[in-house]
């Protein structure tokens, strides 16, 4: 089947080599004074690995769009966190020319402030109130996406550096 270049950018990436990690997707200008960075977070290697399950979506999706916009760094430039269709990552939308290197490290930041989760109490918004589905979640197979995630960003002696050297001896 002949693919077709697309006016969305994510169909444009070749998913048969794409791999897990933290990559620039694009840059969108808005009104030629706005710049809105699109990252992609990819939790997961398409193709080679299972999705993300639905429950693990949702708890990261709460938990990252909390944290990642109280970061004292990346977080006044987050527009938006969300996950993707094909459940193998998120998309993180940032303003003010974040780099990857900043959203690596606000990722450690969150990681070591909010992982590993205990309880479904640990899931900021997981309430009738806040949520549409708040039976929705996984406390243990979301501690091991993030731990598996933060080991493709981190090796085991920068996890160490940046004290979440945990991610390496996951023990729950």
């Amino acid at each position: 089947m002949e693919s077709k270049k697309s006016v969305v950018s994510s169909f444009d990436v070749d998913h048969l080599t794409l791999k897990e990690g933290l990559y620039l997707r694009s840059v969108y200008t808005i009104n030629d004074e706005y710049a809105v960075h699109s990252w992609d977070m990819r939790f997961r290697a398409p193709m080679d690995h299972a999705p993300l399950g639905a429950e693990e979506v949702h708890t990261i999706e709460h938990m990252m769009a909390y944290y990642l916009r109280l970061d004292p760094v990346v977080g006044k430039s987050i527009v938006s966190f969300c996950p993707m269709g094909c459940k193998t990552g998120f998309y993180l939308s940032t303003m003010n020319d974040v780099t990857a290197e900043q959203i690596r490290e606000a990722l450690a930041r969150v990681y070591k402030q909010a992982f590993p989760l205990k309880s479904k109490d640990d899931i900021v918004g997981l309430n009738e109130v806040q949520c549409g589905n708040p039976g929705l979640f996984a406390v243990a197979s979301t501690n091991s996406a993030m731990a598996q995630y933060m080991r493709c960003l981190y090796s085991r002696e920068e996890a160490e550096q940046a004290g979440i050297g945990s991610v390496y001896n996951c023990a729950w």
